[in-house]
């Protein structure tokens, strides 16, 4: 029997405008009232998860920052949390200023970027020495660098592999990866610290609420979703996933835009 559910956010439960639909909501609150919990696992920040979570009635524990962080929006807790030392930020932080990208750093209930990026970002830019205030006392969970240049962005996914060890690019622009996919107006990078994963987090979670892998299910389309997928035998990939992720996936539903995920819930 299937206990929880987890589920990637954006092109998994979301169209390809980020929307979530009717029936995915509906198909939520079904699970939910037969006592299925459905955990968001995303690569956003926290605050924006949390505006997810509380937008579709999903459980108030959550997954972000491709798994390095999780938190439960009850308690108000701190589930796990792996962040990236200090020295490592202040060399993406001279790389990216540097050469002119954005950099975002995501922590706790916020996130802060050097330069304006996407439209929505107008209050998050700051200086560079709020910056680095903000490095001095808090903890950075993961760095998104992005430009709009698919080759400059390529160049920049080589510096972070070649020159950071205990770092890894745990989530990236699918086309950066696959040159079928879909080009896009912005091409990103996700760094976080090499232990994280969102099938780790997925672990810590199960541990937390006392359930074994077999007793879940996962949901993803890209490439930071295969963690998910090789921790339970219920593992289901979107059908807009590229083969690999597909290839990595036990079964495959519809696509973002048919209600995929909606399928997937109403068969439980």
């Amino acid at each position: 029997m299937i206990k929880i559910v987890f589920s990637d956010i954006d092109f998994t439960l979301t169209d390809n405008d980020f929307n979530v639909s009717n029936e995915n909501i509906e198909a939520i609150k079904n699970c939910i009232s037969r006592g299925i919990k459905v955990v968001l696992a995303s690569g956003r920040s926290r605050v924006e998860t949390i505006a997810r979570q509380k937008s579709l009635g999903t459980s108030p524990l959550i997954i972000s920052a491709n798994g390095a962080d999780v938190y439960d929006i009850e308690k108000q807790k701190e589930v796990l949390s792996e962040n990236i030392s200090k020295n490592n930020i202040y060399k993406l932080l001279r790389y990216s200023v540097d050469n002119d990208f954005q950099i975002r750093f995501i922590y706790e209930n916020n996130f802060i970027a050097n330069k304006r990026i996407f439209p929505d970002e107008k209050h998050k830019i700051v200086t560079i020495n709020e910056i680095e205030r903000v490095i001095e006392r808090e903890k950075i969970i993961q760095c998104v660098i992005c430009d709009c240049n698919i080759e400059r962005e390529k160049v920049l996914k080589n510096y972070v592999e070649e020159n950071f060890q205990d770092l890894k690019i745990v989530n990236e622009s699918k086309r950066l990866t696959d040159s079928n996919a879909t080009p896009t107006k912005i091409y990103y990078c996700d760094i976080t610290s090499k232990n994280v994963s969102k099938g780790n987090a997925i672990l810590k979670v199960c541990e937390y609420f006392n359930v074994s892998p077999n007793e879940i299910l996962t949901i993803g389309d890209s490439k930071n979703d295969i963690s998910m997928f090789d921790i339970t035998p219920n593992s289901v990939a979107m059908g807009n996933a590229s083969e690999e992720i597909k290839n990595r996936a036990n079964y495959i539903t519809l696509s973002n835009v048919e209600n995929g995920v909606a399928k997937v819930l109403n068969s439980l």
